[in-house]
């Protein structure tokens, strides 16, 4: 059966082609708008007239001010309408349709099956029958309605509604369509350019009990989450965050100019053995096994060091991973022996909440966006404080409207 869309007026008739397979009482239709009755000349000596019916279905389109009350921005809307053969006269084909809502969050703290029970209450008290299924990403309300002239009801109207995440952000908002079952990207050959700007977005710092854990877990565009090792959350932190969708990558932490910091558990210091360091390395990494990644916490000796970050991007090559250079020291080496070694790397360009200050961290946001939108990419930094979560949410209609596309850091690394 060939979807198509429907005139909103419906008004006159223009089929371009029509298809009809009569053991499988179905058509395809590229052209459709409504009438009574429809004679099709298939050959000379074929003459069949065809019903058309549409039944009764509620109007949506005015819902868009009642979404935004409950506390989501309408994002995307989509309709389209299948043609079927009626099931009580042989001459009777139905209309019925589809209509697909993708919705953004304004607050982490807010429920779409809420908003959705209170919407499928006021249907039914205006005397519609509904039936609710929850989806992978949202819910689908289906309107059974009476098919004109008869007592008999059909599935009139389908309502998929969606709520935008990591998950299927790419699919709703990146532009990627399905050619033979496979995500396709129609952009790609210019996506990190001006035409087509990719941001990513990483946070540090996992692995502690913090009250920005829930809203940064909950944030519905795609970030790359930074774990640090072996602390009491960590592996809790790093699974939650998978699950929401978000890439995992190991934050390892590596000795500092000031060493007077506490580096906590896992640490790489200078002058370790080599077989200490890569030890170390993979220990950590084998207790994050969602990680696909690592960037460096604090860091600014090592990765000034040849030789220590040359044993450090070894076992990265060897686990087939990639390598964030956080840029905490200007004295840097990781790009130069990434190239060396043969191993992806990515290099931030700036942090963005170095104050803890909503307004001064939404500032560094715009400025990453702009660098984003001049050059065609950039890469952020930014960490799991109350402040920054809070941002972060405050920014997503910006983000929206920017036309740039959040990407995994794995999107944005060089590879030679």
């Amino acid at each position: 059966m060939t979807q198509f869309r429907l005139d909103e007026q419906k008004t006159s008739i223009t089929v371009l082609m029509v298809v009809l397979a009569l053991s499988s009482l179905g058509f395809a239709v590229l052209g459709l708008v409504l009438v009574p009755d429809l004679s099709l000349d298939l050959d000379p000596g074929l003459n069949i007239q065809l019903e058309v019916a549409r039944p009764e279905v509620p109007d949506l389109s005015h819902l868009g001010d009642v979404w935004i009350d409950m506390g989501f921005v309408p994002l995307q809307r989509e309709q389209v309408y299948n043609v079927q053969r009626g099931s009580s006269q042989s001459n009777q084909v139905l209309v019925q349709g589809q209509e697909t809502l993708v919705l953004v969050p304004e607050r982490h703290d807010i429920r779409l099956s809420t908003a959705v029970l209170r919407l499928s209450g006021l249907f039914l008290e205006e005397g519609w029958m509904i039936q609710l299924e929850a989806t992978e990403h949202g819910y689908t309300i289906g309107f059974w309605s009476r098919v004109p002239g008869s007592e008999e009801r059909v599935l009139a109207y389908e309502w998929h509604i969606v709520l935008l995440n990591p998950q299927n952000y790419d699919y709703y908002y990146g532009g990627l369509i399905s050619v033979m079952g496979q995500p396709f990207d129609p952009k790609g050959f210019i996506k990190g350019t001006p035409e087509a700007p990719v941001l990513a977005l990483i946070i540090d710092d996992w692995g502690y009990s913090t009250v920005a854990a829930d809203p940064l877990i909950a944030y519905p565009l795609p970030l790359t989450m930074a774990v640090l090792p072996q602390l009491d959350l960590s592996q809790e932190a790093s699974e939650r965050l998978y699950a929401a969708g978000h890439e995992v990558i190991l934050h390892q932490p590596m000795e500092a100019l000031d060493t007077s910091l506490d580096l906590g558990p896992g640490g790489i210091i200078k002058g370790m053995d080599s077989s200490e360091v890569k030890d170390l390395l993979k220990e950590n990494l084998a207790s994050l096994p969602v990680a696909v990644g690592l960037n460096n916490h604090m860091g600014s000796v090592i990765t000034a060091d040849h030789e220590t970050m040359t044993t450090v991007l070894d076992v990265v090559k060897e686990l087939g991973l990639f390598f964030v250079d956080s840029r905490t020291s200007t004295d840097s080496v990781v790009a130069e022996v990434a190239r060396q070694v043969g191993v992806p790397f990515g290099v931030n360009n700036l942090f963005i909440d170095n104050e803890s200050d909503v307004e001064r961290i939404k500032a560094q946001i715009r400025a990453g966006l702009a660098l984003a939108q001049n050059r065609g990419h950039a890469v952020m930094i930014g960490h799991v404080r109350p402040a920054t979560a809070d941002a972060l949410w405050e920014m997503i209609p910006e983000f929206l409207d920017s036309g740039v596309q959040l990407v995994p850091i794995s999107g944005l690394l060089y590879n030679e």
